[in-house]
């Protein structure tokens, strides 16, 4: 007569539940919870969040009263007393080792193939995405060492050059024997699909569109499980926040007055110095990743500014993470806000509208721990990002693939939304206001992430007021 509901310490797989004195009730989505009355009702503050992050950070939902169960905790529920304890089981945290046993490189290599020969370990298909870059390129690599038949990579690749990464793709294809499946992905089918795709979406977010398409090529290649290279720019510095996140620090000591009028400077980088304000990891991440302004927020939402302040200043509410070294803040950053509310969420639910599981290595439990373990300098401290996992397998990854500019898995997006008479409806179906964001984007003022942020928050919202009117 006991319930115990799990989350993984790392957040890979979401879990919501509601919590009242006559029961309990979870899903692996939110949507779930929108069938039952005391569950359905919206979170009204959902769209500044939106607005800002480009998706919701936990514990936000579009619910009022589901929550997501924190990373690393457990609930037990009695089903006879009606009572619930909520306690937490795991958690990860930076202990640098002074004096290490083995050198970095090694160890990173062996137990990141420790680790992919447990997740190789399936009674059905299973598959590697395949981007091209450095992360996927390692697990691909590896998979293929370990598993000598039947091994199956998935990638997409494009006609507009500056976006397909299918050269790199082929370098690492042409070094082992597997089932490889390369798909073009053009604008008419992606525009055919983009409606189907915004409805399957949970939580709304300006992410995951990618995983959506590589996760149907999966299932009509009849694979259960694929792995994927998330995890590796959070614990080992792929990403640019990792040498801008000091110079932010600096910033947010900036007089106030300062910081307040930044808001009004047009262009995303320069208003987004108006998130300065906010203390601590908050301010920083809003300031490296945020979409808009508080000012702009407000205008697009009809709210006063002082409204989208309070409501960003609410929530969530985040440790203070100042004693870590400069690179761990960013590791913490991007692993707890980036990975866990964006990535993770929005691979699991696009892959999961297909029926395919992701698996990520470079999350494995030792792994984790082993690199919050390592002192910040070793980690970080190479002339190119990810330096360590670089040098951990230079002699099996094929130079043009390590030796590049990090590119990042994206689509066309400005192009093809510029071409989509679906985006060009849905915009100005909210109106004057509507209308005016997408010449601005036409016109390279918005970029493509916020475009679809608005459109998300827009067409929700009219949703919303449709099924209350009903």
């Amino acid at each position: 007569q006991q319930l115990l509901l799990v989350r993984d310490p790392s957040g890979i797989k979401p879990l919501y539940y509601y919590l009242n004195e006559v029961g309990i009730q979870f899903a692996s989505e939110t949507r779930a919870f929108q069938f039952m009355a005391a569950t359905n009702e919206a979170n009204k503050n959902w769209p500044v969040f939106m607005l800002a992050y480009g998706h919701l950070p936990e514990p936000v939902t579009t619910l009022q009263h589901v929550k997501p169960l924190p990373k690393g905790f457990f609930i037990s529920y009695d089903y006879k007393r009606k009572k619930s304890s909520l306690q937490n089981f795991s958690f990860y945290s930076f202990s640098e080792q002074k004096n290490l046993s083995q050198p970095a490189p090694a160890e990173i290599a062996r137990l990141l193939r420790k680790s992919v020969e447990q997740h190789m370990i399936s009674d059905a298909p299973i598959g590697v995405f395949l981007s091209g870059g450095i992360d996927s390129g390692i697990l691909f690599l590896l998979a293929a060492e370990l598993k000598k038949q039947g091994l199956n990579s998935l990638s997409l690749y494009f006609n507009e050059g500056a976006y397909s990464e299918k050269k790199y793709q082929d370098m690492l294809l042409n070094q082992v024997h597997c089932e490889r499946h390369q798909y073009l992905l053009q604008e008419d089918s992606f525009l055919d699909a983009l409606p189907q795709i915004l409805q399957q979406m949970d939580q709304p977010s300006c992410d995951g569109i990618n995983t959506w398409f590589i996760s149907k090529y999966a299932k009509q290649q009849g694979l259960k499980a694929v792995l994927s290279g998330i995890g590796a720019d959070e614990l080992l510095g792929g990403y640019p926040s990792f040498s801008r996140l000091p110079i932010a620090s600096l910033l947010q000591h900036a007089p106030q007055m300062a910081l307040q009028s930044a808001g009004l400077f047009r262009g995303r980088k320069l208003s987004r110095l108006s998130y300065l304000q906010l203390e601590g990891i908050t301010g920083l991440y809003l300031f490296l990743r945020g979409q808009f302004a508080p000012h702009d927020i407000a205008k697009q939402l009809g709210a006063t500014e002082k409204e989208v302040w309070e409501i960003l200043g609410n929530n969530p509410v985040l440790p203070g993470i100042r004693g870590l070294e400069a690179g761990n803040q960013a590791s913490w950053m991007e692993t707890n806000m980036y990975m866990q509310n964006q990535l993770l969420r929005d691979a699991d639910v696009m892959s999961m509208a297909h029926g395919i599981e992701i698996r990520v290595p470079f999350l494995d439990h030792g792994f984790q721990q082993y690199c919050n373990s390592l002192p910040a300098k070793l980690k970080y401290g190479h002339a190119v990002p990810k330096g360590l996992l670089i040098d951990a397998f230079k002699n099996e990854l094929p130079e043009p693939v390590w030796n590049r500019p990090k590119m990042g898995f994206s689509f066309p997006f400005k192009e093809w939304f510029a071409g989509s008479d679906f985006v060009k409806e849905q915009t100005a179906a909210a109106g004057k206001t509507g209308i005016h964001n997408y010449q601005q984007f036409l016109k390279g003022y918005l970029h493509w992430s916020q475009l679809l942020s608005l459109m998300l928050v827009q067409s929700r919202t009219r949703q919303s007021r449709l099924d209350a009117a009903a």
